[in-house]
C-alpha cells in the first residue's frame, strides 16, 4: 500500500492543470453541498425559535393551525377547564400577529411580527424577559428583538446611546423600554413582544378573549404523555394539546411540504453532488485513457488489474480530500457573511461536515469506478 499511494499521487499530479480543474470541480460541489444544506438548516431552525422558547411543557393551538403566521385563534375560555387540575402548575396565554411598523426615522412602513404576552407571568424563555416583565406593563412599550433584520431604523444603535426610541406600530406610537433575543427567519423579518394590554390597544379588531397559544406549565415530575391525553379530551377537537417538540414538528411540516424551499435546497445538494461527480470523472476517464498504453505496459510487467483499479480508486479518494478541505474553508466564510447579512443561524456543525465529507467520498469514488472501466481494453500486447 505504502507503493500505491505515492505512484497514483505522482501521475495524479503529474498533469497540474487537470488536477486544478478536478479539485477545483470537487471544491465547487462541496460548496454547493455546504450552503444549499446550510441554509435548509438554517430554514428550519429559525422557524421554530419561537416554538421551542415557550415556557412549558404542553401547547395548545387551534386545530386547523397551519404556522405560525397562518394560524387561527381560539377561545381564552377553554383553559378555564383545566385550571382546577392538580398537574398545571401555571397557564400562560400567548397572542401573536403582524403589525404594521412605521419607521420613526424614514416613515417606511414594514411588517413585523408582534407577541402579547401576560406581564405577570414568563410565558416564554427569552434572554432578559423575565427580568423586564415589569417595564411591559407600563402603557404603550414594548420590547425589541436584538436578532431583527436591518430595515427598522437604527433601533438599537439609537437605543444603546439612551435615545428615546417611539416608532409608530399600526398607527399608535409605542416606546421602547429593552431588548431579547428571539430571531429572524425566512418568513419573520423583526419581533417585538409586549404585554397582553399594549398588544390589544394595538390590535384594535382583535377580540380579548381570542388568544394563538396557550402554553401549560406542568408540575414537576409529571407524565407529560398520558396528561396531554387527559388535557385533548377535556378540551375537544376545536383545538390540539400538542407538546413542544410536537409544535416544533407541525411548524416543519409546512415548512417541508407545503411550500417549495425544502425541494429548492434538497435538489440544489443533488446538483451539486452531480456536478462533482461529472468533473471528476471526466478528469479521471481521460486521464485513464491517456495513460492506457501505461497501463497496458505495467500488466505486462505484471501488475495485476485489481493493484489498477486500486490505484485510480485511491486518486479519487485525494481528489475528495484536496477538494473537500479548501471547499469547506470557503463555505465557513461564505456562512460567516450570510449570517450577519441574513442573521439566520447558519453554522458549520461537525455532524453535517461529517455527512458531506463521506457523501464527497462516495462522489469521487464512483467517479472513479465509472472511469477505470477503460482499463479493462488495456491489452499488455498494445505495447508491442
Amino acid at each position: 500500500m505504502s507503493q500505491r499511494i505515492p505512484l497514483a499521487w505522482l501521475q495524479l499530479r503529474h498533469e497540474k492543470m487537470k488536477l486544478f480543474a478536478a479539485v477545483s470541480g470537487v471544491m465547487v460541489s462541496v460548496v454547493l453541498m455546504w450552503m444549499q444544506l446550510g441554509l435548509l438548516q438554517a430554514l428550519f431552525a429559525s422557524a421554530v425559535e419561537f416554538h421551542g422558547a415557550v415556557n412549558g411543557e404542553l401547547i395548545v393551538i387551534h386545530g386547523q393551525y397551519e404556522y405560525l403566521l397562518r394560524n387561527q385563534p381560539f377561545s381564552s375560555r377553554l383553559l378555564h377547564r383545566l385550571l382546577g387540575s392538580p398537574h398545571v402548575k401555571e397557564i400562560y396565554p400567548i397572542y401573536t400577529q403582524p403589525l404594521e411598523w412605521k419607521n420613526p426615522w424614514t416613515g417606511e412602513v414594514r411588517t413585523i411580527q408582534c407577541y402579547g404576552i401576560d406581564s405577570d407571568k414568563p410565558a416564554m424563555n427569552l434572554p432578559m424577559l423575565a427580568s423586564q416583565l415589569p417595564i411591559l406593563r407600563q402603557t404603550d412599550t414594548f420590547l425589541y428583538d436584538r436578532k431583527s433584520r436591518p430595515g427598522f431604523g437604527p433601533v438599537l444603535e439609537e437605543f444603546a446611546r439612551g435615545a428615546i426610541v417611539e416608532p409608530e406600530i399600526n398607527r399608535r406610537k409605542v416606546k421602547l423600554v429593552g431588548l431579547t433575543d428571539l430571531g429572524a427567519s425566512f418568513g419573520v423579518d423583526a419581533n417585538i413582544v409586549m404585554s397582553h394590554a399594549n398588544f390589544l390597544r394595538l390590535a384594535a379588531d382583535r377580540p380579548s378573549g381570542q388568544i394563538d397559544f396557550g402554553v401549560i406549565k406542568l408540575q414537576p415530575n409529571s407524565d407529560v404523555a398520558e396528561i396531554q391525553s387527559q388535557f385533548q379530551a377535556i378540551l375537544g377537537k376545536e383545538v390540539d394539546v400538542l407538546t413542544r417538540e410536537e409544535l416544533c414538528e407541525r411548524e416543519l411540516v409546512y415548512w417541508r411540504g407545503a411550500t417549495p424551499i425544502g425541494v429548492v435546497f434538497t435538489t440544489g445538494t443533488f446538483v451539486g453532488f452531480f456536478i462533482g461527480f461529472i468533473v471528476v470523472y471526466q478528469i479521471l476517464y481521460t486521464d485513464v485513457t491517456t495513460h492506457l498504453p501505461h497501463f497496458a505496459t505495467m500488466k505486462a510487467m505484471g501488475f495485476s488489474d485489481g493493484y489498477l483499479f486500486r490505484m485510480v480508486i485511491s486518486q479519487s479518494l485525494q481528489l475528495a480530500i484536496l477538494g473537500f478541505v479548501p471547499g469547506s474553508l470557503i463555505a465557513g466564510l461564505l456562512y460567516t457573511g450570510l449570517r450577519s447579512a441574513t442573521l439566520l443561524p447558519l453554522q458549520l456543525e461537525f455532524s453535517r461536515g461529517i455527512f458531506l465529507l463521506l457523501a464527497t467520498i462516495l462522489m469521487c469514488t464512483i467517479s472513479g469506478a465509472l472511469a477505470i472501466r477503460k482499463l479493462r481494453t488495456a491489452d499488455p500486447a498494445d505495447v508491442f
